[in-house]
């Protein structure tokens, strides 16, 4: 898939976009995904009050979880430590949990 920069921002093509959804189940299939998302399920009730995610919440998730910096100073700590560092699959899919049980969270 190419893509333009402008402005920071990438620009891709629409008929690119609607090629790539099916690829989506890929994606939630995967198993490093799908336990990141569980594990992002149970981190909403042990972390957040008892209340939906606000968008500021959200955006805090993404950048605290999926940054280049957090990620590669991640993997250092998990080799400091003899551990595997999170997979790119993990997080994404803890990200993503964790916003979903923000999003339909109920009393």
């Amino acid at each position: 898939m190419s893509s333009t920069r402008k402005g920071g921002a990438h620009i891709v093509d629409h008929m690119q976009v609607t090629a790539v959804v099916p690829s989506l189940s890929a994606l939630l299939a995967h198993p490093e995904f799908q336990k990141g998302l569980a594990v992002g399920h149970e981190f909403f009730f042990d972390s957040y009050e008892e209340a939906p995610l606000t968008e500021e919440e959200m955006i805090e998730e993404v950048e605290w979880n999926l940054s280049r910096h957090i990620v590669a100073r991640g993997k250092k700590i998990a080799r400091l430590i003899g551990d595997e560092p999170p997979s790119c699959f993990y997080n994404l899919g803890y990200v993503i949990g964790t916003i979903e049980q923000g999003l339909t969270y109920t009393r």
